[in-house]
């Protein structure tokens, strides 16, 4: 055999000896890493707490509990994770996906929630709404804000080819099943003549604009005069990536700014009554009366953070009462996800007391929402809730 020959025969061997050396270089190297590395306690990218070393015990190996445990500390501490989950992203963007973790990646870098309507939980939720309203005393009038998500105002900002449903069908459903004890207010097509500004690019809550819009529509159906004379000011946090965002990272993104609205002359003061909630307390709380309180909406803490959105009120809460001096002298309660924290601005220069209830993390607490209107003199009930809220939350029972 000739010396060239014998040269080809070692070259595919001489190549699979560098892939695999590379291979096991990034395999044990990603490994060494991970193990060297302190464990992270907090994602921001994912905003959660990330799983730490579970103890071990017969016990829980039997149950299957230590196990889950430690696939998923292995899989929130893997080394570079954010940075691997952003280049996941940017190939499947060059493949031609434009729809990964249930997010489209739509036109003009707008991140869009993908939304499937579920008809069978839409009606659970109405039924625990409409049964609600119509247990209160006639006298309390209802009222409730449906906010369109941006799949439905911002639905020409879909891929060309998407599976998206269509949230006027589950709006037009909502109309029909509402009790007559409750009057809706949906802003859609005033929120589509105004377009982008009102929704974030890389975030699924509506603006402070979007937000004002729907606020405008409530207060129609409500019949009560606008809070007028009132000077806006405006403070601008840059460089926000929101929920969205985290799940599908990408380099080529552009960074939202969230407003944060006040109206000068507003006192007002928050009490963190019941603490439950995806965040703790402001950290510039006082204890009056055992109860965190502070004066104005905003955390100060989350506006350095990537939660930025949540520098209003400092997050969701299972109960909190707002006093302020708003033109309206009422008792007020709103059953509220978080579309509603953008609206509180509007809210408060309305009502001098707003009660806050979340459902999601109101459970079994001292009073039901019933006993609790009754028991705070409540002279009007707000419910505001997104549509996407409507369709995968399974907390309304709590209602009963």
């Amino acid at each position: 055999m000739s010396k060239k020959n014998k040269k080809n025969r070692t070259l595919p061997k001489t190549g699979h000896v560098i892939t695999s050396g590379l291979f096991l270089v990034l395999v044990f190297g990603f490994a060494s890493a991970g193990i060297a590395s302190p464990d992270r306690k907090f994602s921001e990218m994912e905003n959660r707490t990330l799983q730490q070393a579970p103890e071990f015990s017969v016990e829980r190996l039997k149950k299957g509990e230590f196990t889950a445990d430690i696939e998923q500390y292995m899989s929130d501490q893997i080394f570079l994770k954010d940075e691997l989950v952003a280049l996941k992203t940017g190939a499947d963007r060059t493949l031609g996906k434009t729809c990964m973790n249930g997010v489209y990646l739509g036109e003009d870098g707008f991140y869009i929630q993908d939304y499937k309507e579920n008809t069978a939980l839409v009606d659970q939720n109405i039924a625990c709404l409409n049964s609600f309203a119509e247990s209160l005393d006639e006298d309390i009038p209802v009222s409730f804000l449906l906010a369109p998500n941006a799949s439905c105002v911002l639905r020409d900002k879909l891929p060309a080819r998407h599976n998206c449903g269509d949230q006027e069908k589950t709006i037009g459903h909502i109309r029909e099943t509402l009790s007559d004890r409750i009057d809706l207010a949906c802003p859609a097509e005033a929120l589509k003549a105004e377009g982008i500004r009102c929704y974030y690019r890389t975030d699924h809550h509506w603006t402070a604009d979007g937000a004002e819009l729907g606020y405008s529509a409530l207060r129609q159906t409500m019949g009560l005069p606008a809070a007028e004379g009132l000077e806006r000011n405006v403070e601008e946090l840059e460089n926000f990536y929101g929920t969205l965002y985290s799940k599908a990272p990408a380099a080529w993104a552009d960074s939202d700014t969230i407003k944060l609205v006040s109206y000068e002359g507003s006192d007002i003061t928050v009490k963190y009554v019941s603490q439950a909630g995806d965040h703790l307390p402001p950290a510039e709380c006082t204890e009056i009366d055992g109860i965190p309180t502070k004066s104005g909406l905003f955390a100060e803490a989350p506006k350095s953070t990537k939660d930025k959105y949540a520098a209003i009120m400092g997050g969701n809460f299972a109960l909190a009462e707002i006093d302020s001096n708003g033109i309206t002298d009422e008792n007020v309660l709103v059953l509220k996800d978080s579309y509603a924290n953008a609206v509180l601005p509007e809210l408060c220069a309305q009502f001098t007391h707003i009660s806050l209830i979340d459902l999601r993390y109101y459970h079994m607490e001292a009073e039901s929402v019933s006993e609790y209107v009754k028991s705070h003199d409540i002279d009007r009930v707000i419910m505001l809730y997104n549509v996407d809220f409507i369709n995968s939350d399974n907390n309304f029972v709590w209602l009963e």
